[in-house]
């Protein structure tokens, strides 16, 4: 995929794009987007099973865990940060208002050069980010100025509603100065710990996608989660240096070891909206193909790792 044309950033993104795929085509080792050539057969890896033994499963948010202290039946945290203590964010957005000094708004170009990035795609009201796509491919993305850092924890609440399945939501993390287009410029590899791509408009699943390697050569690990997107969830990953995790309302779904696919870099926090109009006619049947997308956003936070 390619970026619209819009202003390099010197010290962020300088381009961010999701690098959608589909678990079914990572099993074939075919690219799910028509603007990246597919790896070899054998070349893209399943992650290790995303939910650990004994870890509840991650779509019944409802359930009690053990705190450690030998009782049960205590509530969940609803969030990662709230589960396993990560202390204050480095960075935080509720969105009470749109500082437009900490958010770059995607302008120009869709995706493959189909549709538009516009600045009124993206709104916020009442404590609530929204980026809206319609039947016409106009969309929106933002790249989050104050999200960067190399390694550490970012954790996002979102929602979407059924809409066209040509519209795919993606929080991800992009290398700083990664350049716009299919990779990453010079590699430094892409999470998406929160993509819906595939899902037929039904918004009852997401992806982790973890892609790594050289340029034009990338690897990638991935995980399926069976989830509500129409209702609220908090998604969040967590970059360490011998590991990457990713949460759903706190429980863990996805996680390797693998050294290798791990980034090399700092990288900067986007969340997008990406048109895929070739994916229309796999929407569900009942969903609309022709109603607006909206991705919402109730707010986003940046931590660092701190001591474990």
């Amino acid at each position: 995929m390619q970026l619209p044309a819009r202003n390099r950033m010197a010290i962020l993104t300088g381009g961010i794009l999701a690098a959608g795929v589909s678990v079914a085509a990572a099993v074939q080792g075919v690219s799910a987007d028509p603007e990246r050539p597919a790896a070899p057969v054998g070349a893209l890896e399943r992650s290790a099973p995303a939910i650990a033994v004994g870890e509840p499963d991650p779509t019944t948010h409802e359930d009690t865990w053990d705190s450690g202290s030998g009782k049960k039946g205590q509530a969940v945290p609803s969030t990662a940060a709230q589960r396993y203590k990560w202390g204050r964010p480095a960075a935080s957005d509720d969105f009470r208002v749109f500082n437009q000094r900490d958010w770059e708004v995607y302008k120009g170009k869709g995706n493959g050069g189909l549709g538009r990035r516009l600045a009124s795609a993206v709104t916020v009201k009442n404590g609530v980010l929204k980026i809206t796509g319609n039947r016409k491919g106009d969309t929106g993305g933002v790249a989050w100025m104050r999200g960067a850092q190399k390694r550490g924890r970012w954790e996002a609440r979102v929602k979407m509603n059924r809409a066209c399945a040509c519209y795919n939501a993606n929080l991800l993390l992009w290398p700083v100065q990664g350049g716009g287009g299919t990779d990453p410029q010079g590699g430094g590899g892409e999470i998406d710990y929160m993509e819906t791509y595939g899902d037929k408009g039904l918004r009852n699943g997401t992806n982790f996608f973890l892609h790594y390697g050289p340029e034009k050569k990338a690897l990638r690990l991935d995980a399926h989660l069976n989830v509500d997107l129409r209702k609220w969830h908090a998604f969040a990953v967590e970059w360490t240096a011998t590991s990457m995790t990713g949460y759903v309302d706190g429980r863990r779904w996805f996680h390797t070891t693998k050294r290798s696919a791990l980034p090399p870099g700092a990288m900067g926090q986007a969340i997008q909206l990406d048109w895929f109009p070739n994916l229309t006619p796999r929407t569900a049947k009942g969903v609309s193909r022709t109603a607006d997308a909206t991705l919402e956003v109730d707010w986003i936070r940046m931590y660092p790792l701190g001591k474990k």
